[in-house]
Protein backbone atom coordinates (compact mmCIF):
# COMPACT_ATOMS: atom_id res chain seq x y z
CA UNK A 1 0.00 0.00 0.00
CA UNK A 2 2.98 2.99 1.22
CA UNK A 3 4.38 1.87 -2.64
CA UNK A 4 1.09 3.43 -4.32
CA UNK A 5 2.02 7.18 -1.53
CA UNK A 6 3.64 9.68 -3.50
CA UNK A 7 6.84 10.69 -1.05
CA UNK A 8 6.86 14.67 -2.63
CA UNK A 9 2.89 14.42 -1.74
CA UNK A 10 3.91 13.31 2.09
CA UNK A 11 6.54 15.37 2.44
CA UNK A 12 4.69 18.63 1.28
CA UNK A 13 1.93 17.89 3.37
CA UNK A 14 4.05 17.59 6.72
CA UNK A 15 5.80 20.79 5.32
CA UNK A 16 2.58 22.70 5.83
CA UNK A 17 1.93 20.78 9.19
CA UNK A 18 4.80 21.45 10.48
CA UNK A 19 3.98 25.10 9.62
CA UNK A 20 0.92 25.71 10.50
CA UNK A 21 1.61 23.52 14.27
CA UNK A 22 1.06 25.99 16.83
CA UNK A 23 1.76 25.61 20.91
CA UNK A 24 -2.02 24.02 21.52
CA UNK A 25 -1.00 20.13 21.44
CA UNK A 26 1.96 20.71 20.64
CA UNK A 27 3.99 17.86 21.15
CA UNK A 28 1.15 15.41 19.87
CA UNK A 29 1.36 17.63 16.35
CA UNK A 30 5.04 17.33 16.23
CA UNK A 31 4.77 13.67 16.59
CA UNK A 32 2.67 13.40 14.09
CA UNK A 33 4.45 15.70 11.63
CA UNK A 34 8.14 13.50 12.61
CA UNK A 35 6.53 10.24 11.73
CA UNK A 36 4.57 11.87 7.89
CA UNK A 37 8.74 13.15 7.23
CA UNK A 38 10.52 9.34 8.86
CA UNK A 39 7.50 8.08 6.37
CA UNK A 40 8.20 10.21 3.04
CA UNK A 41 12.66 9.87 4.09
CA UNK A 42 11.59 5.67 3.76
CA UNK A 43 9.28 6.26 0.40
CA UNK A 44 12.61 8.65 -1.15
CA UNK A 45 14.94 5.81 -0.40
CA UNK A 46 12.76 2.87 -2.06
CA UNK A 47 12.78 4.91 -4.92
CA UNK A 48 16.85 6.10 -4.91
CA UNK A 49 15.61 9.73 -4.55
CA UNK A 50 18.59 10.22 -2.15
CA UNK A 51 18.97 13.90 -1.31
CA UNK A 52 14.74 14.12 -1.13
CA UNK A 53 15.55 11.42 1.24
CA UNK A 54 18.45 13.01 3.77
CA UNK A 55 15.88 16.37 3.23
CA UNK A 56 13.19 14.66 4.81
CA UNK A 57 14.98 12.29 7.78
CA UNK A 58 16.60 16.25 8.88
CA UNK A 59 13.45 17.68 9.09
CA UNK A 60 12.50 14.52 11.35
CA UNK A 61 15.34 15.17 13.21
CA UNK A 62 14.15 19.17 13.80
CA UNK A 63 10.61 17.74 14.85
CA UNK A 64 12.45 15.75 17.51
CA UNK A 65 14.49 18.48 18.61
CA UNK A 66 11.42 20.14 19.17
CA UNK A 67 9.80 17.55 20.81
CA UNK A 68 13.51 17.51 22.80
CA UNK A 69 14.04 13.66 21.62
CA UNK A 70 17.41 14.81 20.91
CA UNK A 71 18.94 10.94 20.39
CA UNK A 72 16.10 10.14 18.44
CA UNK A 73 16.87 13.60 16.48
CA UNK A 74 20.81 12.34 16.23
CA UNK A 75 19.58 8.70 14.81
CA UNK A 76 17.49 10.45 11.93
CA UNK A 77 20.79 12.93 11.08
CA UNK A 78 22.37 9.68 10.66
CA UNK A 79 20.00 8.30 8.49
CA UNK A 80 20.07 11.40 5.98
CA UNK A 81 23.71 10.81 6.28
CA UNK A 82 23.42 7.59 4.90
CA UNK A 83 21.57 8.63 2.34
CA UNK A 84 24.18 11.44 1.74
CA UNK A 85 27.09 8.99 0.90
CA UNK A 86 25.17 8.26 -2.36
CA UNK A 87 25.55 11.69 -3.66
CA UNK A 88 27.90 14.22 -1.74
CA UNK A 89 30.62 13.47 0.89
CA UNK A 90 30.70 16.71 2.10
CA UNK A 91 27.21 16.99 3.01
CA UNK A 92 27.67 13.18 5.08
CA UNK A 93 30.81 14.73 6.86
CA UNK A 94 28.56 17.93 7.73
CA UNK A 95 25.28 15.58 8.63
CA UNK A 96 27.31 13.64 10.62
CA UNK A 97 29.05 16.26 13.05
CA UNK A 98 25.89 17.88 13.46
CA UNK A 99 24.63 14.76 14.86
CA UNK A 100 28.05 14.09 17.03
CA UNK A 101 27.17 17.28 18.63
CA UNK A 102 24.15 15.87 19.84
CA UNK A 103 25.40 12.47 20.54
CA UNK A 104 28.27 13.81 22.84
CA UNK A 105 26.01 16.31 24.33
CA UNK A 106 23.81 13.50 25.65
CA UNK A 107 26.75 11.11 26.56
CA UNK A 108 26.51 8.53 23.77
CA UNK A 109 30.45 8.93 23.35
CA UNK A 110 30.83 5.32 21.53
CA UNK A 111 28.28 6.29 18.68
CA UNK A 112 29.73 9.46 18.46
CA UNK A 113 33.00 8.07 17.86
CA UNK A 114 31.70 5.74 15.05
CA UNK A 115 30.42 9.13 13.75
CA UNK A 116 33.90 10.52 13.93
CA UNK A 117 35.25 7.56 12.41
CA UNK A 118 32.82 7.43 9.34
CA UNK A 119 33.92 11.06 7.99
CA UNK A 120 37.31 9.83 8.09
CA UNK A 121 36.70 7.06 6.25
CA UNK A 122 34.93 9.84 3.84
CA UNK A 123 38.33 11.79 3.84
CA UNK A 124 40.45 8.87 3.37
CA UNK A 125 38.27 7.66 0.36
CA UNK A 126 38.81 11.22 -1.37
CA UNK A 127 42.44 11.14 -0.25
CA UNK A 128 42.14 14.00 2.02
CA UNK A 129 44.80 12.82 4.52
CA UNK A 130 45.24 15.74 6.89
CA UNK A 131 41.49 15.73 7.63
CA UNK A 132 41.17 11.50 7.80
CA UNK A 133 44.17 11.90 10.64
CA UNK A 134 41.89 14.56 12.21
CA UNK A 135 38.83 12.91 12.61
CA UNK A 136 40.45 9.21 13.03
CA UNK A 137 42.40 11.19 16.06
CA UNK A 138 39.07 12.65 17.42
CA UNK A 139 37.52 8.77 17.17
CA UNK A 140 40.40 6.75 19.16
CA UNK A 141 40.23 9.91 22.03
CA UNK A 142 36.29 8.82 22.17
CA UNK A 143 36.45 5.17 21.92
CA UNK A 144 39.33 5.44 24.45
CA UNK A 145 37.25 7.45 26.94
CA UNK A 146 34.79 4.65 26.63
CA UNK A 147 38.04 1.84 27.21
CA UNK A 148 36.88 0.23 23.43
CA UNK A 149 41.13 0.23 23.09
CA UNK A 150 40.61 -2.05 20.05
CA UNK A 151 38.29 0.70 17.96
CA UNK A 152 40.96 2.89 19.74
CA UNK A 153 44.31 1.27 17.98
CA UNK A 154 42.25 0.75 14.78
CA UNK A 155 42.21 4.09 14.65
CA UNK A 156 45.66 5.01 15.49
CA UNK A 157 47.22 2.51 12.96
CA UNK A 158 45.28 4.56 10.58
CA UNK A 159 46.79 7.91 11.94
CA UNK A 160 50.48 6.46 11.52
CA UNK A 161 49.41 4.94 7.85
CA UNK A 162 48.84 8.10 6.89
CA UNK A 163 50.88 10.07 9.05
CA UNK A 164 54.22 8.28 7.39
CA UNK A 165 52.48 9.06 4.31
CA UNK A 166 52.57 12.40 4.90
CA UNK A 167 56.37 12.71 6.08
CA UNK A 168 55.47 12.76 9.67
CA UNK A 169 57.52 9.64 10.61
CA UNK A 170 58.20 10.99 14.35
CA UNK A 171 54.52 10.36 15.38
CA UNK A 172 53.58 7.68 13.24
CA UNK A 173 56.99 5.61 15.21
CA UNK A 174 55.38 6.60 18.49
CA UNK A 175 52.28 4.94 17.33
CA UNK A 176 53.68 1.84 15.90
CA UNK A 177 55.72 1.55 18.96
CA UNK A 178 53.20 2.17 21.79
CA UNK A 179 50.83 0.20 20.03
CA UNK A 180 53.03 -3.09 19.54
CA UNK A 181 54.32 -2.44 23.53
CA UNK A 182 50.72 -2.87 24.78
CA UNK A 183 49.75 -6.06 22.21
CA UNK A 184 52.50 -7.82 24.60
CA UNK A 185 50.45 -7.34 27.32
CA UNK A 186 47.69 -8.97 25.72
CA UNK A 187 48.11 -12.93 24.74
CA UNK A 188 45.18 -12.28 21.92
CA UNK A 189 47.50 -9.22 20.26
CA UNK A 190 50.89 -9.68 20.85
CA UNK A 191 51.89 -11.83 18.16
CA UNK A 192 51.15 -8.74 15.92
CA UNK A 193 54.28 -6.85 18.02
CA UNK A 194 56.29 -7.75 15.54
CA UNK A 195 54.72 -6.06 12.91
CA UNK A 196 54.44 -3.03 14.18
CA UNK A 197 58.05 -2.84 15.94
CA UNK A 198 59.12 -3.48 11.73
CA UNK A 199 57.22 -0.80 11.00
CA UNK A 200 58.51 1.38 13.17
CA UNK A 201 62.14 0.71 12.10
CA UNK A 202 61.56 0.85 8.78
CA UNK A 203 60.22 4.67 9.47
CA UNK A 204 63.38 5.56 11.79
CA UNK A 205 65.12 4.34 8.37
CA UNK A 206 62.74 6.85 6.38
CA UNK A 207 63.59 9.61 8.45
CA UNK A 208 67.52 8.98 7.91
CA UNK A 209 68.11 8.54 11.19
CA UNK A 210 70.20 4.86 10.94
CA UNK A 211 71.30 5.54 14.66
CA UNK A 212 67.61 5.51 16.19
CA UNK A 213 66.81 2.67 13.89
CA UNK A 214 69.29 0.59 15.69
CA UNK A 215 68.35 1.80 19.18
CA UNK A 216 65.16 1.14 18.42
CA UNK A 217 66.38 -2.15 17.22
CA UNK A 218 67.57 -3.10 20.52
CA UNK A 219 65.10 -1.79 22.33
CA UNK A 220 62.26 -4.12 20.50
CA UNK A 221 64.24 -6.99 21.40
CA UNK A 222 64.36 -6.10 25.24
CA UNK A 223 60.41 -5.03 24.90
CA UNK A 224 59.65 -9.03 23.55
CA UNK A 225 62.17 -11.80 24.26
CA UNK A 226 60.73 -13.57 21.15
CA UNK A 227 61.50 -10.69 18.40
CA UNK A 228 65.37 -11.63 17.80
CA UNK A 229 64.18 -14.81 16.12
CA UNK A 230 61.07 -13.83 14.13
CA UNK A 231 61.99 -13.17 10.35
CA UNK A 232 60.55 -9.71 10.64
CA UNK A 233 63.49 -9.01 13.02
CA UNK A 234 66.05 -10.81 11.21
CA UNK A 235 64.75 -8.26 7.93
CA UNK A 236 64.46 -5.23 9.99
CA UNK A 237 68.41 -6.18 11.36
CA UNK A 238 69.34 -6.36 7.90
CA UNK A 239 68.20 -3.21 6.28
CA UNK A 240 69.69 -1.58 9.51
CA UNK A 241 73.11 -3.10 8.49
CA UNK A 242 72.63 -1.82 4.96
CA UNK A 243 71.87 1.71 5.90
CA UNK A 244 74.63 1.56 8.26
CA UNK A 245 76.93 0.60 5.08
CA UNK A 246 74.95 2.30 2.07
CA UNK A 247 74.62 -0.73 0.19
CA UNK A 248 72.02 -0.34 -2.24
CA UNK A 249 72.29 -3.69 -4.33
CA UNK A 250 72.54 -5.55 -0.96
CA UNK A 251 69.25 -3.55 0.48
CA UNK A 252 67.58 -4.51 -3.04
CA UNK A 253 68.47 -8.13 -2.88
CA UNK A 254 67.25 -8.47 0.84
CA UNK A 255 63.79 -6.51 0.45
CA UNK A 256 63.55 -8.75 -2.54
CA UNK A 257 64.13 -12.12 -1.21
CA UNK A 258 61.67 -10.88 2.06
CA UNK A 259 58.94 -10.43 -0.31
CA UNK A 260 59.17 -13.61 -1.92
CA UNK A 261 58.88 -15.34 1.71
CA UNK A 262 56.58 -13.00 3.35
CA UNK A 263 54.56 -10.49 1.02
CA UNK A 264 55.38 -6.49 1.62
CA UNK A 265 51.92 -4.52 1.96
CA UNK A 266 51.79 -1.59 -0.38
CA UNK A 267 52.48 0.75 2.37
CA UNK A 268 55.89 -0.97 3.29
CA UNK A 269 57.10 -1.27 -0.25
CA UNK A 270 56.48 2.70 -0.68
CA UNK A 271 58.08 3.35 2.57
CA UNK A 272 61.33 0.56 1.78
CA UNK A 273 61.40 2.87 -2.33
CA UNK A 274 61.44 5.88 -0.35
CA UNK A 275 64.51 4.23 2.04
CA UNK A 276 66.25 3.10 -1.40
CA UNK A 277 66.34 6.44 -2.64
CA UNK A 278 68.06 8.01 0.28
CA UNK A 279 70.74 5.25 -0.13
CA UNK A 280 71.14 5.92 -3.29
CA UNK A 281 71.65 9.60 -3.11
CA UNK A 282 74.31 8.47 0.40
CA UNK A 283 76.09 6.27 -2.33
CA UNK A 284 76.42 9.10 -4.49
CA UNK A 285 77.31 11.77 -3.02
CA UNK A 286 79.77 9.01 -1.09
CA UNK A 287 81.56 8.41 -4.57
CA UNK A 288 81.55 12.45 -4.78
Amino acid sequence: MSQNIDPQDLFQKAEKKFKMTNLVKRNKKYEDVSLMYFKAANLFKMSKKWEEAATSFIRAHECELILECRYQASTYLIKAAECYRKVSSDKVATTLTMAIDILIECGHFSIAAKCFKDIAEIYEKDDILEKAILYYEKASDLFQSENENSQANQCKLKIALYSAELGKYDKAILIYESIATESLGNNLSKWSAKEYFLKAGILHLCAGDVVSARKGYERYQELDLTFKSQTESIFLNNLISCYEVCDVMKFTKIVCNYDRSSKLDSWEVSMLLKIKKQLKENEESIMI
